[in-house]
């Protein structure tokens, strides 16, 4: 039986899914299977992944279902003591599985926190920037009074690539992903951990590569259903932060939201095709009536210019000042 058990879904990334192989491949520790879910793809996604001859490696085929029913296909069939979740278009530091189980056996976690590495590629495939987001603390316990937990730490608690899990602690625990949802997958699937949990360990070095390779390309698609799920995503942090007690609960909840909404009126506004006039009326509308968006406004203090401009505009629910702002880049 492996130790650990890397799940690999893959979807039309036949561009990027070797260098994603070769970096497990390339790992210290190598006591470890490759679970390679081919979810559906279209593409010569798993022509390249079976080019890779080692016995460590499986692929599995199955129906497109999305990024959420593919990890639990593939954590389903896991072996491992430990599972690892990874995105197939990014790759890993050879020494990640290594260090991390070190600490993980040491303090016998159930999970463990680690840093990543956001690197912009342009078109050409050149990395024009890299930004490192590594934990400033060791560990979060339940028992303090008034937890403090920044922005830095909320988002690193938000993905699935950036953790290793005990395996049975998923499975006594029922913890899966839930199938057909996007964009707040990661974080519905760690809050309900959170929630039940005494304490969170972070490990302050950094070991992920978040490859960003076309910022727009989020942005081209609509998705009419983002609202609500931020909101998803907010209610389930406010009960992970209800049960730890956090310090400014509600303010941070406030600044998750409207980073939230930052996102949903860039998207309607970038989508293409583009959405009508009368459908952007109703979607900001939907916004601005919200019972989350009214409880969480009163403590919600805008940073900058920028901001402030934007949430005036939103709430005059004006839908040319909204587009005007979108050019100027004030989203």
């Amino acid at each position: 039986m492996p130790t650990v058990s890397v799940i690999l879904p893959a979807y039309n990334v036949e561009k990027y899914i070797a260098k994603s192989i070769s970096s497990v491949l390339s790992q210290t520790f190598t006591d470890f299977e490759l679970l390679v879910i081919i979810d559906g793809s279209p593409d010569n996604s798993k022509t390249v992944a079976e080019s890779f001859s080692d016995k460590r490696i499986s692929i599995f085929e199955k129906e497109n279902g999305g990024l959420s029913d593919a990890r639990n296909y593939g954590l389903k069939r896991a072996r491992g003591k430990y599972v690892y979740f990874m995105d197939s278009d990014d790759w890993i530091e050879p020494e990640l599985l290594e260090d991390n189980l070190k600490i993980l056996n040491k303090k016998h976690l159930d999970f463990l926190v680690f840093g990543y590495i956001q690197d912009n590629e342009d078109a050409n495939g050149k990395v024009t920037k890299s930004i490192n987001f590594q934990p400033k603390v060791q560990s979060y316990s339940k028992n303090e009074e008034n937890v403090s937990i920044d922005q830095l730490h909320i988002g690193l608690l938000g993905y699935a690539w950036n953790k290793i899990y005990k395996k049975k602690f998923l499975d006594q625990n029922r913890f899966v992903f839930q199938k057909g949802i996007s964009l707040v997958e990661d974080i519905l699937f760690n809050a309900p951990i959170y929630t039940i949990s005494k304490e969170i360990h972070f490990n302050q070095k950094s070991y992920y590569h978040y490859v960003n390779r076309d910022e727009e390309t989020l942005m081209k698609k609509f998705y009419p259903d983002a609202f609500k799920l931020k909101v998803l995503k907010n209610i389930e942090l406010e009960k992970f932060f209800k049960s730890w007690k956090v310090k400014d609960e509600k303010n941070i909840l406030s600044e998750i939201l409207f980073n939230g909404i930052r996102f949903c009126i860039n998207n309607l506004y970038s989508s293409k095709p583009s959405i009508s006039l009368e459908n952007r009326k109703q979607y900001i509308r939907e916004i601005v009536l919200h019972p989350r968006y009214k409880y969480l406004k009163p403590y919600y203090t805008a940073k900058n210019l920028k901001a402030k401009i934007f949430f005036f505009a939103l709430g005059l629910k004006s839908d040319r000042l909204l587009r005007i702002l979108k050019k100027k880049k004030y989203e």
